[in-house]
């Protein structure tokens, strides 16, 4: 067997290389001199956000449009302790991301010490949230930990993975052995089994009213397309998880919103659901309370899942195609190109017609006011926002507005629907942009209090050149809070902001800002923008009081997520059967 001598980071990076990671987010650090410098070498792009958590977001981002891991790196202590927000983020989402944390050498971590500098004992921490958490301490380690992330973070539920090193290793190198590939140290995606898979065919063939659930697992599995192809063989409704919206556009006819009457109809007369990379969330009532109640006793259900350990844990499973998502939607399609034809669901274009209805009455019902009404500044914005736009949300009150007013015409939507984690917006766009190009529009529909997380990473946007258009619903206030404070207390605390000039802030960077006040400025604003080729804030000045003196659609559906399971306890219900 031959050996290379190599450096630490030049061995990390060939581990990273062809494992198809092309970026690393991370600040510059001389904890990470050696892996920067031959990730240059290498030809992988490095990101210097200025928050580490957005170096997670910014992983998560570009995972969304490509499927590949990417790796997210932070300083010893603080840097360290910044990415833990982000991990649990990547945790609740499960979105795989390899997160390294330098740490200081050993002989400081193992010391009975006080007051270390730039240290603090956070493997702990990680490995609570964490698929895998490992400590590298030698080189002799490097590849079979390097490895056991790689796996773990793609195997079963994927999810974050978290390697702390020594800082030292910077300055070593050793004899390394030939490179295993990936297929030598890790399962390939698999397919479901046979047996599953012709018990799922027939209870589609059978089934008097069939219906299609597509949750985030799609888009991270970019099987959009496949999904769309079974959709229209079936001919049946489809409805979309909020994780998993725009993985079968809202522009198709099958589409039906899962929180509308319609939607809710289709469910109730559903005696078979055919449920696709979801796990049947708290905000799908688990598949089986609220509009899932009518007829659930009935009502068969076929899950595609990667991860057996996943199953059955929300809601009893008829038929588990446990197999890679893509995979196991090929074998479907084939299965089902195989025999007759399915007849149109009788109802759809009834519930489709009065689905387009329930939309047309909110738009009909939006209030005119002193300032831009939430729900108008997303009909405005849609008019000029491309069709093929990747989209990202972030916000409380502003995704309800998004998903009621703003209409998701492309297979890419990215949001941290399971965790809501505010501030997250501007690091998944960032991602995402990066994987996109720059000739593909990345639109981020955001809130203030959600900007104001991290709102300097807009300049890392300049830095790299990244033309993110961001559009910016300002109501200086937290409005889902506002409301509630209004309704119980009589008057806010703590939850609206003094005015910001969020234009002129991207000004100041070096991007593109606009700010308005009127409804019909809002769509000549971002077209305006999307013509600079260069980040851009398009600040909307929205009503205050739109929060609580009109409540916001589906608002009463988004508090029922959470009562739901204990109405249900309550009454004698114990766990999901």
């Amino acid at each position: 067997m031959s050996w290379l001598r190599m450096s630490f980071g030049e061995r990390l990076i060939a581990n990273f290389r062809q494992e198809g990671v092309q970026t690393i987010f991370s600040q510059g650090d001389l904890s990470m001199k050696d892996i920067q410098l031959h990730a240059e070498r290498q030809g992988l792009k490095v990101v210097g956000p200025r928050h580490e958590a957005s170096a997670v977001f910014m992983a998560m981002g570009f995972h969304a449009l490509t499927g590949q891991v990417q790796v997210a790196i932070g300083a010893p202590g603080p840097g360290q302790a910044n990415l833990l927000p982000a991990a649990i983020t990547a945790a609740q989402e499960h979105v795989p991301v390899i997160i390294l944390g330098a740490r200081r050498e050993h002989a400081v971590d193992t010391a009975v010490r006080r007051g270390r500098w730039l240290y603090a004992a956070l493997l702990p921490a990680f490995a609570e949230v964490c698929k895998f958490a490992a400590k590298l301490d030698q080189l002799s380690h490097l590849d079979e930990v390097v490895h056991e992330a790689f796996r773990q973070a793609l195997t079963g539920t994927p999810g974050p993975v978290y390697i702390e090193y020594d800082a030292q290793l910077n300055e070593q190198e050793a004899a390394f052995p030939a490179m295993v590939p990936p297929a030598r140290y890790r399962a390939a995606g698999q397919p479901a089994p046979q047996s599953a898979l012709a018990d799922a065919i027939a209870m589609l063939r059978t089934a008097r009213m069939p219906l299609l659930l597509a949750g985030e697992g799609v888009q991270r599995s970019r099987s959009q397309g496949a999904l769309a192809a079974l959709a229209h063989q079936l001919k049946c409704p489809v409805l979309t998880t909020l994780g998993g919206a725009g993985a079968f556009p809202e522009t198709e006819p099958q589409w039906l919103r899962y929180m509308s009457q319609a939607g809710g109809e289709a469910i109730a007369a559903a005696d078979v659901m055919l449920a696709v990379g979801s796990c049947l969330p708290e905000t799908l009532n688990y598949g089986r309370l609220k509009h899932f109640s009518a007829n659930d006793e009935a009502r068969r259900l076929i899950l595609v899942e990667p991860d057996a350990a996943a199953v059955g844990i929300n809601r009893p499973v008829d038929v588990a195609l446990v197999g890679q998502i893509d995979l196991v939607l090929t074998q479907l399609l084939d299965g089902l190109y195989a025999g007759p034809a399915f007849k149109e669901n009788p109802n759809l274009k009834i519930w489709r017609n009065a689905s387009e209805a329930e939309n047309q009455t909110l738009v009909e019902n939006l209030p005119n006011t002193n300032r831009v009404h939430p729900g108008h500044m997303m009909i405005e914005a849609r008019k000029a926002v491309p069709d093929d736009a990747v989209i990202v949300v972030d916000g409380g009150l502003t995704m309800l507005y998004q998903y009621a007013f703003f209409q998701k015409r492309s297979a890419d939507f990215i949001y941290t629907a399971n965790f809501g984690h505010l501030g997250s917006g501007i690091g998944l766009a960032i991602g995402a942009q990066l994987a996109a190009g720059r000739d593909r529009p990345v639109c981020l529909i955001t809130g203030d209090g959600a900007i104001g997380f991290h709102i300097m990473d807009f300049e890392t946007a300049v830095r790299h050149s990244l033309p993110i258009i961001i559009v910016l619903n300002d109501d200086q206030a937290l409005g889902a809070e506002m409301a509630q404070h209004m309704q119980h207390i009589g008057h806010e605390i703590q939850v609206t902001f003094g005015p910001v000039d969020y234009a002129a802030m991207a000004e100041a960077t070096g991007g593109f800002g606009i700010q308005v006040d009127r409804g019909e400025d809002i769509a000549p604003a971002i077209a305006r923008a999307l013509t600079q080729r260069r980040p851009a804030i398009v600040q909307v000045l929205t009503d205050q009081d739109a929060s609580f003196t009109f409540p916001a659609p589906y608002v009463g559906e988004l508090a029922g997520w959470k009562q739901a399971d204990s109405l249900a306890r309550s009454e004698g219900v114990s766990g999901p059967f």
